[in-house]
């Protein structure tokens, strides 16, 4: 027996509707996407400059480390860790530690789990601010 295929005739009717619903469908799930991307992206970005402003806030006003955080100066062979039970405030407490162990080679500030550590490039002249602020 032989088989005769039969060549379907286009319905273009019904195949641009298909083809424009599939573009849209397209359209909308790649803008949803960068959309999406693009909200992940300034999240994570304001992220990593709260942290910033915050310990420096923090520094400005003295004030005490806030919950579910914590200050870590690391040094070569050891770290001083200040840890928001204390209620002393932040200024003071890096005043102190500076003063009995000098300037530490990194400052870890944790935040809810989100950790930031600084050079000391980056933190350096907040120190040198504080200690030209209060002659000790």
């Amino acid at each position: 027996m032989t088989q005769r295929r039969v060549r379907r005739q286009p319905n273009t009717d019904l195949d641009q509707a298909y083809s424009a619903s599939t573009a849209q469908r397209e359209m909308t799930r790649t803008l949803r996407e960068r959309v999406s991307r693009e909200d992940t992206e300034v999240k994570m970005a304001s992220q990593s400059r709260s942290a910033h402003p915050s310990l420096t806030s923090l520094i400005e006003r003295d004030a005490p480390l806030q919950a579910h955080s914590m200050l870590v100066l690391m040094y070569g062979p050891f770290q001083a860790e200040m840890v928001p039970e204390e209620g002393q405030g932040v200024a003071s407490w890096l005043k102190e530690c500076v003063r009995k162990h000098g300037i530490p080679s990194l400052l870890r500030f944790d935040y809810r789990r989100r950790a930031q550590v600084f050079r000391r490039d980056q933190f350096q002249p907040w120190l040198e601010s504080l200690m030209t602020q209060v002659p000790g």
